[in-house]
């Protein structure tokens, strides 16, 4: 191992050409002196639009070392990402996703970490502003922030190794396998490397580690919502419990609560008990909500808030379609 790279930074793209030279060049601006210990790979993961082209006008004009990788066919981010891991000559390895800037400082921080050695593995944050002023981006944005800030249940620890930005020593990662390939695409392979990772080391949580994420409109998002619950679901019925990784106890009872007020609201219109049921409903929706819909109210204002409770129940129910869709698929390949 060349002992001058302290850490790779391990980058895979698909079609990222929107996003990849803001990422580079915010790796290049950062309040950092010590590029010559470190390196950038770029896994590009079979792109079609001009996402290589872009990452190579590149490769001569930054501070730092980046190679890029080619893989021919779209392989999924689990491959690309352990393929990087491969390549690397660092002892520690930072993840990041194509799709997001480095705050000024967070590359030092990341640096410090893998410097001392006392941190096996570790995970940041995306900040909750965002550059559009449309509605759906910043409500996922605001509801991630408060979900790791605001709402953290008393004594419990958040430690997504989230590959937005998350690090580990090579070794470890080495040892545990890696990124699960069985999971051709991002729905939970960084849940599942979580688990893993927590048996050998703890992970960290480091606020410090800061990156700015523009986050989709409502369908994209709600697609990843269904696959990740409905993929979800399996590792649930392994593990048999809740935790802050990726649902905890009160995130999975608002879901059931959303189920119960939809069904009271339709019953309703038959008789018209339920109506004060459903009204019983929100009030304890609104309990379990009340951190997140107090931000946004002094964040955005009382049309905000409005939206976003809507969108918070909506996205609830297609967390409970896709729990519910991936137990059906499970019993079916029991049989």
């Amino acid at each position: 191992m060349n002992k001058k790279i302290l850490l790779s930074i391990i980058i895979p793209t698909h079609n990222s050409q929107n996003t990849i030279n803001n990422l580079l060049l915010s790796i290049h601006t950062s309040q950092f002196n010590n590029f010559a210990d470190v390196e950038v790979i770029v896994v590009d993961d079979g792109s079609k639009d001009k996402t290589r082209d872009l990452v190579r006008k590149l490769l001569e004009k930054l501070k730092y070392t980046l190679i890029l990788y080619l893989l021919r066919n779209n392989l999924g981010p689990a491959k690309a990402r352990n393929y990087g891991v491969k390549k690397a000559k660092g002892k520690y390895i930072l993840f990041l996703d194509s799709d997001i800037v480095l705050a000024k400082s967070t590359l030092r921080y990341a640096y410090q970490l893998a410097k001392d050695e006392k941190v096996k593995a570790f995970t940041g944050i995306w900040h909750y502003q965002q550059k559009t002023n449309q509605f759906f981006p910043n409500f996922k944005a605001m509801r991630d922030w408060v979900y790791w800030f605001i709402e953290r249940e008393k004594y419990a620890r958040y430690y997504l190794f989230s590959t937005r930005i998350a690090g580990i020593e090579k070794k470890l990662f080495q040892t545990i396998g890696g990124f699960d390939e069985t999971f051709p695409k991002p729905t939970v392979e960084d849940i599942e490397l979580t688990y893993r990772i927590e048996k050998r080391a703890k992970i960290r949580f480091s606020p410090e580690l800061l990156v700015y994420h523009e986050f989709e409109d409502f369908w994209p998002i709600a697609i990843k919502y269904f696959k990740r619950s409905r993929d979800w679901i399996l590792l649930y019925q392994k593990r048999l419990r809740f935790d802050p990784v990726a649902t905890s106890k009160k995130e999975a009872f608002k879901a059931l609560l959303a189920a119960v007020l939809v069904l009271a609201i339709f019953l309703g219109f038959y008789h018209w008990l339920f109506f004060y049921f459903a009204l019983l409903v929100f009030v304890q929706i609104t309990n379990l909500e009340w951190y997140f819909w107090s931000f946004v109210y002094k964040q955005r204002g009382f049309i905000f808030l409005l939206k976003s409770i809507i969108f918070s129940i909506i996205l609830y129910l297609i967390i409970d379609i896709g729990s519910f869709w991936g137990l059906i698929l499970s019993r079916i390949k029991r049989y």
